[in-house]
C-alpha cells in the first residue's frame, strides 16, 4: 500500500510541475524571427553629434554656414550649439563662431529658440534657430537661422535655410 501511495504522490507532483512550469523561458517567447522584428521596431535614439549646412549649398565659400551641436540621450535637449559663418558688418565681411545656449526639443521633434538682449557695451543682439529633429532618420530638417549683433547681420530679412545629420554618437 505504501508503494502505491508513493507512486501516486510522485505522479501528482510531476503533474503539478508539468502544468505550472513554462515550456520556454520568459525572455525566449515568440518565434525566433519575432525578436529581431521587435528590436527593429524600437525607435532609434537621436543622441549624438550633428552637423548641418545651408541648403541649397552656396557655391561661394564666403557664404558658408556650418552648424554643430549635440543631442542628449533622451532626444529632448540640444546642447553645445556652435554656428560658424560669414556675416556682413557694414562694408566688412567677418567670419564668426557663435555659441548658443541649450535649447529644448518638443515631443514632435521641433525646436525654436530666440536669444535676444543687450550686451554690457550697449550692443543689441538677436539670434534665432529653428528646425525639426527626425529621430528615426537621425537628421534635422526644416532648419532656419538668423543672426544680428550690432551692425553685423545675416539671414535677418530671409532666414537662412539649413539641414543636418548625425555624424557620431
Amino acid at each position: 500500500m505504501r508503494a502505491i501511495a508513493r507512486a501516486l504522490t510522485v505522479l501528482l507532483l510531476a503533474l503539478g510541475l508539468l502544468l505550472t512550469a513554462s515550456p520556454t523561458p520568459v525572455h525566449a517567447t515568440g518565434t525566433p524571427g519575432s525578436v529581431a522584428v521587435a528590436e527593429r521596431a524600437k525607435a532609434k535614439s537621436p543622441n549624438g553629434t550633428y552637423r548641418g549646412a545651408e541648403t541649397p549649398t552656396e557655391p561661394n565659400p564666403l557664404d558658408r554656414l556650418e552648424i554643430k551641436f549635440k543631442v542628449a540621450k533622451n532626444g529632448r535637449v540640444i546642447k553645445k550649439w556652435i554656428v560658424t559663418m560669414n556675416v556682413i558688418c557694414g562694408l566688412d565681411v567677418r567670419l564668426i563662431v557663435q555659441s548658443m545656449p541649450t535649447m529644448k526639443v518638443k515631443k514632435n521633434g521641433r525646436f525654436n529658440r530666440v536669444y535676444a538682449g543687450t550686451l554690457a557695451n550697449g550692443t543689441q543682439y538677436r539670434l534665432q534657430a529653428t528646425g525639426k529633429l527626425v529621430a528615426k532618420k537621425r537628421k534635422v530638417t526644416q532648419g532656419t537661422f538668423s543672426y544680428k549683433v550690432g551692425a553685423c547681420q545675416r539671414g535677418t530679412s530671409t532666414p537662412l535655410r539649413w539641414a543636418g545629420k548625425r555624424v557620431s554618437r
